[in-house]
């Protein structure tokens, strides 16, 4: 069940770049996304899929490029939670390989991917907002400006996620006396 469901999700994620340009190079990249990221959900390897996610979000940038379609921030947005859910969903269905797994943990795990999601559509959302504020202030700034203003905020941003996550501690395990 958990592998129709990603292999679900990787049909929904190689339909976004087809469905903004259906052209020969966004459909071969679509197309190898397909068969990189379905060999890993059926072999339940989270690097595979992200490999044919990162194929697939390669597809989307290329088909939006060339398109030139209206900004479209809920698709995007849409395209993300895809990605996300999927390597979720792969990422738990390895670990639980073989083990039988009860509705309670599977009902935990989906409120917890939903979390997730809904916190990404709000980043997401808050990001938009600022963007349109911010777009004319940086009408006339040159391009490379934006791009390093860019890349140092998304440096502080993983840095920030691994403190974070190097911060947690273990809890001491149980000594038995």
């Amino acid at each position: 069940m958990l592998r129709a469901a990603a292999l679900s999700l990787v049909a929904v994620l190689v339909a976004f770049p087809l469905a903004v340009l259906p052209s020969p190079p966004v459909s071969w990249l679509a197309g190898a996304a397909l068969a990189v990221a379905g060999a890993g959900v059926v072999a339940r390897l989270v690097p595979l899929v992200t490999a044919g996610g990162s194929l697939a979000l390669i597809a989307y940038a290329l088909a939006l490029v060339i398109a030139r379609p209206e900004a479209g921030p809920v698709a995007a947005t849409a395209f993300g939670a895809t990605l996300v859910l999927l390597l979720a969903l792969v990422h738990f269905a390895g670990r639980v390989r073989g083990a039988a797994v009860g509705p309670s943990v599977i009902a935990s795990q989906v409120r917890q991917w939903l979390a997730i999601v809904a916190a990404g559509f709000v980043a997401a959302g808050a990001l938009t907002a600022g963007g349109a504020v911010l777009g004319p202030a940086l009408g006339g700034t040159p391009l490379p400006v934006v791009v390093v203003a860019a890349g140092l905020g998304a440096l502080i941003a993983v840095a920030g996620i691994v403190v974070l996550v190097s911060g947690r501690k273990n809890p001491p395990a149980p000594t038995g006396r």
